[in-house]
């Protein structure tokens, strides 16, 4: 069973993506604090994170060059998910070091497609890095 953290200041669509994930299947480890993201994607080991980009106090790509910048979370697959429409915005994920960038709101379908691509982008990155 897939792991996906799941990181949202919106309880609605933190509640939302949950219910989404787990009728594929997922199990889903939630929290609306992206300082306290940190601590679970060290202790839970997550497959996936999905990481929202307007939050308060941390915001997305913050978080996600701290979960870059620890030996635990280095090569855990992060997709954004975000209603920001930013010029910049693929500029920005390139250098905070996300995989992907879904925006919302998310059907089902490219919930799980863009899941899984993230997995399969660090699975193919992790097998060049070990092969060289």
């Amino acid at each position: 069973m897939k792991r996906v953290l799941v990181v949202d200041d919106e309880i609605d669509t933190l509640d939302l993506l949950k219910t989404m994930l787990e009728l594929v299947g997922y199990a889903a480890i939630t929290t609306p604090d992206p300082a306290h993201a940190l601590t679970l994607a060290e202790t839970e080991k997550p497959d996936c994170a999905l990481l929202d980009i307007m939050m308060p106090k941390l915001d997305g790509f913050t978080l996600c060059k701290m979960l870059r910048s620890q030996p635990a979370t280095r090569n855990l697959p992060i997709v954004f998910l975000s209603a920001y429409q930013g010029s910049n915005l693929e500029a920005r994920r390139l250098e905070a070091g996300a995989d992907l960038l879904v925006p919302k709101p998310v059907g089902l379908n490219a919930l799980v497609k863009a899941i899984d691509r993230a997995i399969a982008i660090r699975d193919q990155a992790q097998s060049a890095a070990q092969g060289s």
